[in-house]
């Protein structure tokens, strides 16, 4: 649980280089927090583009439901990040 607190608190910060450091220890990108929520959840609501296309380069789970139902998407939609809602729509037409 350890690792997921700190992998989606770098996600939420931003910080690239200490997820590639955690997924070059083995860390997986699409473990949950106690509240379901990934690092993609957190990119996406902060807003930081570049760890979601670094997500999406690792063919992340981009559907994952939070306890409380909501996707990377929804959180994207609700702090008005159209540009991440952009790439994960773009992502899910691919599939």
């Amino acid at each position: 649980m350890k690792d997921v607190m700190a992998l989606c608190w770098a996600a939420s910060q931003g910080d690239i280089d200490e997820i590639q450091r955690m997924v070059a220890n083995g860390v997986d990108l699409n473990e949950a927090d106690y509240d379901g929520r990934t690092c993609i959840h957190l990119a996406c609501s902060e807003g930081h583009k570049d760890v979601v296309l670094y997500l999406l380069g690792k063919n992340v789970n981009i559907l994952p439901k939070d306890r409380w139902g909501f996707t990377p998407i929804d959180d994207a939609t609700r702090h008005g990040h159209e540009n991440i809602i952009h790439l994960l729509n773009k992502k899910l037409e691919e599939k």
